[in-house]
């Protein structure tokens, strides 16, 4: 039932559908009650979360998307390095298989039967089932691109939230999540590939502005 305001004397009647309603003791208008705002939903961590985690999104592309990182032998084939490189000889990294790769085409090093090359951009499709991307086009010229620089966001978790969001996301044993950290009151995970259904799932487990995704496939 809306608020009804009454001016007048105080012998004013009001009827309203049948219904009676007793005004205050002055015959004075009322100013309209406010109804309190929602308390924020309380930050949910540990195994009730770590459940909902196992059923995150493991999308692919199956249009090429961007590639940029470094390629390196590995098990007689080739590994796409999309997250950390550790800076060794030969320097060692990790991601999804690389196939359709060829080394005649690229100008690399080559130690202790190890041939990689870094820096390379390719168009690639991803499929997250095998872990495995595939070359679907011509080497890009990396110096030519000019790529959108990635805005992270300023959050409000503390480091204990951090902390907690952290070991959830440690728990999880996939391939395609290649590191995560607290930042800026966020948490940053770094994956191979999001299309924007991981960041969604994300939002929902933690609440918007929680945890930022980063695709490395752009």
């Amino acid at each position: 039932m809306s608020s009804i305001a009454v001016v007048g004397s105080a012998a004013a009647l009001l009827v309203l559908a049948g219904c009676a309603m007793s005004a205050p003791g002055s015959g004075g208008a009322e100013p309209p009650s406010s109804a309190p705002s929602a308390p924020e939903a309380p930050l949910v961590t540990g195994p009730q979360a770590q459940a909902l985690l196992a059923g995150l999104p493991t999308p692919s592309a199956t249009e090429p998307a961007l590639a940029i990182g470094t390629v390196l032998d590995r098990d007689g084939g080739q590994v796409l390095c999309l997250g950390p490189v550790a800076e060794s000889a030969p320097p060692q990294c990790d991601g999804p298989d690389l196939v359709g790769w060829d080394w005649s085409l690229v100008d690399h090093q080559e130690m202790s039967g190890v041939r990689w090359v870094q820096g390379i951009a390719a168009p690639v499709t991803y499929d997250a089932a095998s872990g495995t991307a595939t070359v679907a086009g011509e080497l890009l010229d990396l110096a030519s691109l000019t790529m959108p620089a990635i805005e992270y966001p300023t959050g409000d978790l503390d480091e204990a939230q951090v902390a907690a969001i952290s070991e959830d996301l440690a728990t999880l044993d996939r391939p395609d999540l290649l590191g995560h950290g607290g930042m800026d009151g966020v948490v940053v995970l770094d994956v191979v590939l999001d299309d924007g259904s991981i960041q969604a799932a994300l939002d929902d487990i933690y609440g918007e502005g929680a945890v930022f995704v980063v695709s490395a496939l752009r």
